[in-house]
């Protein structure tokens, strides 16, 4: 007896032949796409300053300084970030500054801006922390979480690609 493939099965057998050659071609379009991007970040790279590709931590973090950071207090009442003084007996993990540092990792804020369309940056008490000098070697902690620490500003800015800044942390 031999064996006769149904109209139904020619169909079945077409179509998936015809999914494997998309499937193909698609994979082939995607890999064409790839190398497109990376032959386009080889290029862009050029552009982009050695320092803005790895750069390692600060170390110390700028020191907390009373009048100019505000910590998150709290919630208002319609749910948005309460800010304020810091109260770095209340907020503050125990540090021994002998044996090691205080990371803040300031956080942009979402509704103060400079002139410039930077935002203002804050403390989260949940965010600092108190690391053991040793961490140091590994590159020490982040003042700006994200962002950067513009030194000449004494400020953080958030789109440090795009700032110009004279003189980085």
């Amino acid at each position: 007896m031999k064996f006769f493939p149904s109209v139904s099965s020619l169909m079945l057998i077409l179509a998936t032949a015809a999914a494997a050659a998309s499937v193909v071609t698609a994979s082939d379009t995607i890999m064409e796409s790839h190398q497109e991007l990376e032959t386009n970040n080889n290029e862009q790279e050029e552009d982009i300053h050695p320092s803005q590709v790895h750069r390692r931590l600060g170390g110390f973090d700028v020191p907390y300084t009373p009048g100019v950071d505000e910590c998150k207090i709290g919630l208002n009442a319609d749910g948005t970030n309460k800010y304020g003084d810091c109260d770095p007996a209340r907020h503050f993990p125990e540090c021994d500054l002998d044996k090691g540092f205080y990371c803040f990792n300031r956080i942009n804020r979402r509704d103060k801006f400079y002139p410039d369309k930077q935002p203002y940056f804050y403390i989260d008490p949940r965010r600092v922390w108190c690391y053991p000098m040793d961490w140091l070697k590994d590159g020490g902690c982040s003042t700006c979480s994200p962002g950067r620490y513009c030194a000449s500003e004494d400020r953080c800015i958030l789109d440090e690609q795009k700032y110009d800044c004279a003189r980085w942390w």
